[in-house]
């Protein structure tokens, strides 16, 4: 998937991708946990790998990892799916960490592989990021 800038957000926020999720993808640190939810999905959607590893806390079980062949899963995952939609079901912020929990619609191989996960992040310096999720 290639990501339109003047198409509606692939995140389902009802904005244009230039005013949303392409903001972040482009270097503007999304302001919410939701927000880089929302940007973390796009980045899958149009494979934006680094996005990915860059928006992923440092204490994330990902990050202990052989980072190449994270980076590899990445890229496979994102070039393999098909992504319908995201929406997002719960948000809970409480200070510097929040809990998100969506529902991501995706397909493979022509198989619906969508699925529910409640996602953990925190700020640091002012930066949300991604620690990790539980698929429920």
């Amino acid at each position: 998937m290639r990501l339109v800038r003047n198409a509606p957000c692939p995140c389902g926020s009802g904005r244009n991708a230039k005013g949303c999720c392409g903001r972040a993808l482009d270097g503007d640190p999304p302001a919410t946990a939701e927000a880089l939810m929302r940007s973390r999905y796009v980045a899958y959607a149009v494979g934006d790998v680094a996005y990915i590893l860059n928006t992923t806390h440092p204490d994330s079980p990902h990050q202990g990892e052989n980072r190449l062949a994270w980076e590899e899963g990445v890229r496979e995952f994102s070039k393999n799916t098909r992504f319908f939609g995201v929406d997002v079901e719960y948000t809970a912020t409480t200070g510097t960490t929040a809990v998100v929990q969506f529902y991501a619609r995706l397909e493979r191989d022509g198989a619906d592989t969508s699925f529910r996960e409640r996602s953990r992040f925190a700020q640091v310096g002012g930066r949300w990021l991604y620690i990790d999720g539980v698929v429920a």
